[in-house]
């Protein structure tokens, strides 16, 4: 297993756009219920909707500049409690500066939206996939991070097979 520790292993340019696809989760937030249990095969309590939260949520400030998720998804069943998803679709590999901060992301959105929460990367090749999935070391011992990961062909293909289905 790896593990990110903050040197940037190569540059690597995403030749995919990653507006639309976060265009794509504002729109339609329960495509990320599908995500997690079609595409990474979780199997959600109960029934789950998938409505957008504040990514405010995840806001902090470090070395000078300001950092959040792309997105907050709340994960609410139908019992009124609810799991939480920080959001990324880094643009490049190069991002380990920011991907370094995914911790803190799924940490500050748990504590200020008052539940668990974790992080999903939407990368945009499959190579992608292993440097998104990386575990970070949160510092000493054994406290560490890792994220869950899909491309954007995965989830683009996920949304056109659920509207066939809807057909």
């Amino acid at each position: 297993m790896s593990v990110r520790t903050g040197a940037c292993i190569e540059v690597r340019v995403c030749a995919v756009p990653v507006q639309p696809v976060l265009d794509l989760v504002r729109r339609d937030p329960n495509l990320i219920v599908h995500v997690l249990h079609q595409l990474l095969g979780w199997e959600l309590e109960q029934p789950t909707r998938g409505l957008l939260g504040d990514a405010a949520d995840t806001q902090l400030r470090a070395r000078g500049r300001e950092w959040s998720a792309d997105l907050a998804i709340e994960l609410r069943r139908l019992d009124g409690t609810s799991t939480w998803l920080a959001l990324v679709a880094p643009a490049a590999r190069d991002d380990d500066e920011r991907a370094l901060l995914w911790p803190c992301y799924a940490a500050l959105l748990g504590v200020r939206r008052g539940g668990p929460a974790g992080l999903l990367a939407i990368v945009p090749a499959a190579d992608d996939l292993e440097w998104a999935r990386q575990t970070t070391s949160c510092g000493f011992g054994a406290l560490t991070f890792t994220p869950v990961a899909v491309t954007l062909a995965q989830v683009y293909a996920l949304r056109d097979q659920l509207a066939a289905a809807r057909r």
